[in-house]
């Protein structure tokens, strides 16, 4: 049986399927109902013991990444993400409580719905996608507050191909490092942080084959193509045959372009060309010297605080500069003011927007003048230089040129 999807990770993998099935909407029934005053410091109390509770598991989940990947791995700041989110979410939940005088899994409910709303707002898919890190944090507290233990997939054996109607970031980071070989699941986009741990993992991922766990078993022998999205159940051997093929040339390529990263960029001519990383997050910097580049061209700063539930500031851009900038070397560095606005909104931007996302309308340098504040904090102590995002030829750049004055003075300073 041949069921076609899209592909969200790249790769070719062949083994044995465990269905995974998670509803906690099915799985736990949460009470619905208001308090009294004199009941709100209990509620607190809860949501203080859910949250102390999703940070301990959340830290061991991390304890258990770090040792087998290396600290600048995208799962290791994943689940930093979703620490920090936790705890944003518990000082919601409070303010919810508080305020409408309801119980936590009311509240909790209520905060999860309304950043979840938030986000899809955006225009860009890639933080729609965030939408599901919250979800997944959401699950993992009201797990808590229910007091069932969380439920734990049993060891995988070696060559299983998980299938899901969808794998959440936290869930995903555990079982990839169960020697899980690819995923096949209903929901989840190449910009989730499922697909971005499965690539950066070389783990094929393929998505949006409908009913897939009702129409894949347990047991069933797979052949996952993350090339053109296909998976094949119970292949015949002609089907093995020419997935065998197609995977060994898929390898040969992928070799092929490994070996030539190391060799001169020069023209056919012999005009020498220098190429420079275009990053937005610090892990992206091993880029650099892995594919031979000649430093970094633009690291676009927002990308450091889109997932973030706090104003960035000056010392922890300061520190992450001068951390960036050390790691090159000698090798030139180009950082981009925060190019925000739009669909390029941070959890601590979007919270604070209307429900009709007024002001969704503005981005880049026109944004970076209404928050100005912003703007000061990423050029004040930036030492190598900076760009600022592009702006419409209806729009005057004097008032840019005025920031640009009140700061100059400290833009070139040392980190």
């Amino acid at each position: 049986m041949l069921l076609n999807g899209r592909t969200i990770s790249p790769g070719y993998a062949k083994g044995v399927a465990v269905v995974y099935e998670v509803d906690i909407e099915r799985k736990l029934e949460l009470p619905d109902r208001t308090i009294k005053q004199s009941e709100v410091e209990l509620e607190w109390e809860r949501i203080d013991d859910a949250l102390e509770h999703s940070s301990r598991e959340l830290q061991q989940i991390e304890e258990d990444a770090k040792s087998g990947t290396s600290q600048s791995h995208p799962s290791i700041a994943i689940l930093s993400v979703h620490s920090a989110m936790a705890n944003e979410i518990a000082t919601l939940v409070k303010d919810h409580i508080g305020a409408e005088f309801v119980n936590v899994e009311t509240a909790l409910e209520s905060v999860i719905r309304d950043w979840v709303k938030r986000f899809q707002l955006l225009d860009s898919e890639y933080f729609r996608q965030r939408e599901q890190d919250v979800r997944d944090v959401g699950r993992r507290m009201k797990w808590h507050l229910s007091g069932y233990p969380l439920w734990k997939q049993a060891p995988l054996p070696p060559g299983s191909i998980v299938v899901a109607d969808e794998l959440l970031p936290s869930e995903a980071v555990e079982l990839f490092n169960s020697g899980v070989v690819a995923i096949v699941s209903e929901q989840g986009g190449e910009f989730s942080h499922t697909a971005i741990v499965a690539q950066s993992m070389k783990i094929p991922a393929v998505s949006g084959i409908r009913k897939v766990t009702l129409r894949i078993k347990s047991g069933m022998q797979l052949l996952v193509d993350g090339e053109s999205g296909a998976v094949i159940v119970e292949p015949e051997p002609t089907e093995t045959y020419n997935f065998e093929k197609r995977k060994r040339a898929y390898e040969k390529r992928a070799k092929s372009v490994g070996d030539s990263v190391n060799l001169p960029c020069v023209t056919r001519d012999g005009v020498e060309i220098t190429l420079l990383a275009n990053v937005g997050r610090p892990e992206e910097f091993a880029c650099v010297g892995e594919h031979n580049l000649g430093g970094v061209g633009l690291f676009r700063t927002e990308f450091l605080y889109l997932e973030s539930h706090k104003r960035p500031s000056l010392e922890a851009q300061t520190e992450m500069y001068a951390k960036m900038a050390k790691g090159l070397g000698d090798l030139p560095l180009v950082i981009r003011t925060f190019d925000l606005g739009g669909d390029k909104l941070p959890p601590f931007l979007v919270t604070d927007l209307p429900e009709s996302g007024v002001g969704l309308n503005l981005r880049g340098l026109r944004y970076s003048l209404i928050e100005q504040e912003l703007l000061h904090i990423g050029v004040s102590k930036t030492r190598i230089g900076f760009v600022q995002p592009s702006f419409s030829r209806h729009y005057d750049p004097h008032d840019s040129q005025g920031l640009q004055k009140r700061y100059f003075d400290l833009i070139f300073l040392s980190l």
